[in-house]
């Protein structure tokens, strides 16, 4: 029995012994805890954990939202392929590092020490992490109430972006007059902002351009466009004369129209109407008087045009004109004569009335001798260049004509008959044999001379045009540079 006490009484030693020990050589508490942090969609986040003096039979591990996704260095969980931990013992460090946040990324993390029983020994704080949302690719996205609109219809554009934390900013850019809505919740659970306007003619073809921003990433700027709008009006006629209309000759009309859709008919008419033989129509928008008579003098003409919206027309009313006017009117402007039934005295008693007339037309008279000085000058100028022109490619070609006609010209010509110049200094090869001399028997060697022409002088070799004489053997070798003992 003492013995057993003895023993127990050891063993409850020992175990105190190791508690204490196990107690100096296990965690001791963090040294660097994480902290909160807001981060947008795409970039990448650190988190910080250094606890001190672990146990060997303890580790770190990283909880998301309160589950385990790493022990020490090693992530566990597939999901969190993005996730890596910088892992070094010696220091202490057990950092988490997101490559590239994702919305699922946002909540809690907490740094955790766990036991050789996987059992909690201390947590860090939980720093909470906001994942800043942006909106994904495909926004905004535009639309309209309907595919096209008539003039004076209310006309509503929507824009529509992804419901975000936090929420994108949307803005209409275009400046019809219009007025912007604030940002509310789609049926889709989306958010949208409208735009809305009464509908002009001027809107027709128009662009209209939904902008988004985002306070997450302000480097972010997408749009999307509506357009070009379909605004639908009834046709805005105008008839417009090509010319005067002139008692006599032919008067043209034209009918101009803009509609949306396309015009379908064109109609014309004549009030007081007039017979169809005076006139004629071309592709329905030219109207042709062939003959212009006095009667047609104040008729209203009118083009009427109508499409699938409603109608419109233009009226125009006739001034015809004599021949004689119009021959007055023109000599009047040329400041040759007022009018031919017109007498001095009534010129005068009409001077004040038609002073302003008066004096354009001396205006004219005054200017007239400054166009004609005008035209004069210009035409000297014209001259003057000219001469000029010429009088340089003359100077030009005095230095080609000296060239050419002062080159010396050679005494012999090439079979197509033109000159062959021949330099000043040139070097020309003879071949020959020396005769027998009679006196001694022998021949002389194959020998080359070289004859050479310098301007001024004239150098030949001694053989040329010369006759061999009589002379003893060893003289006509010494001239010819041959040494005796060689023969």
């Amino acid at each position: 029995m003492a013995l057993n006490m003895l023993y127990k009484l050891y063993c409850t030693r020992l175990v105190l012994l190791t508690f204490v020990l196990y107690e100096v050589t296990s965690f001791s508490g963090f040294q660097m805890e994480p902290s909160d942090i807001n981060q947008a969609e795409g970039e990448p986040v650190y988190f910080t954990c250094i606890v001190r003096k672990l146990d060997d039979s303890e580790y770190v591990s990283w909880l998301h939202n309160g589950h385990k996704i790493s022990k020490n260095g090693d992530i566990v969980i597939n999901t969190y392929s993005h996730y890596s931990i910088e892992f070094d013992s010696a220091f202490g460090s057990y950092n988490l590092r997101i490559q590239n946040v994702q919305r699922r990324d946002k909540g809690g993390y907490t740094c955790t020490v766990y036991d050789s029983y996987d059992q909690i020994v201390e947590e860090s704080r939980t720093a909470n992490f906001t994942v800043l949302e942006i909106p994904q690719q495909q926004y905004p996205i535009c639309s309209s109430t309907k595919p096209s609109y008539r003039v004076d219809q209310s006309v509503v554009l929507s824009c529509i972006s992804e419901n975000t934390t936090p929420l994108a900013l949307l803005r209409w850019v275009h400046n019809t007059g219009g007025s912007e809505s604030g940002l509310k919740e789609s049926l889709t659970g989306n958010y949208e902002k409208s735009y809305s306007f009464i509908a002009k003619q001027s809107d027709n073809r128009a662009i209209f351009t939904c902008e988004l921003t985002t306070s997450a990433n302000p480097s972010i700027v997408r749009n999307c466009t509506i357009g070009p709008l379909d605004v639908l009006y009834p046709p805005i006629v105008r008839i417009q004369q090509t010319r005067d209309v002139i008692l006599g000759n032919e008067a043209i009309f034209i009918c101009y129209s803009d509609a949306n859709p396309q015009e379908t008919t064109f109609e014309w008419s004549f009030d007081p109407p007039i017979g169809e033989n005076m006139y004629l129509l071309e592709n329905e928008i030219i109207l042709r008087i062939k003959k212009t008579l006095s009667s047609l003098n104040g008729t209203s003409v009118i083009c009427k045009v109508t499409n699938s919206i409603g109608s419109g027309s233009s009226k125009l009313i006739v001034n015809v004109k004599s021949k004689e006017s119009i021959n007055n009117v023109v000599e009047s402007n040329n400041g040759k004569e007022t009018t031919k039934s017109e007498k001095p005295n009534e010129r005068n008693k009409n001077k004040s009335n038609n002073q302003n007339s008066n004096s354009n037309q001396q205006l004219l008279q005054t200017r007239s001798p400054n166009n004609s000085s005008t035209d004069i000058s210009i035409s000297l100028v014209v001259i003057i260049a000219l001469v000029c022109i010429i009088v340089i490619l003359g100077l030009a070609l005095i230095p080609v004509g000296y060239m050419k006609y002062t080159r010396r010209q050679p005494s012999d010509t090439i079979s197509r008959g033109r000159p062959v110049s021949i330099p000043d200094v040139y070097f020309e090869p003879r071949d020959h044999i020396d005769p027998m001399l009679p006196q001694l028997g022998l021949a002389a060697p194959w020998m080359r001379t070289v004859g050479v022409q310098v301007p001024g002088e004239c150098e030949y070799d001694a053989t040329y045009n010369t006759q061999v004489m009589p002379q003893p053997r060893q003289v006509y070798y010494t001239q010819r540079m041959y040494p005796a003992s060689s023969l």
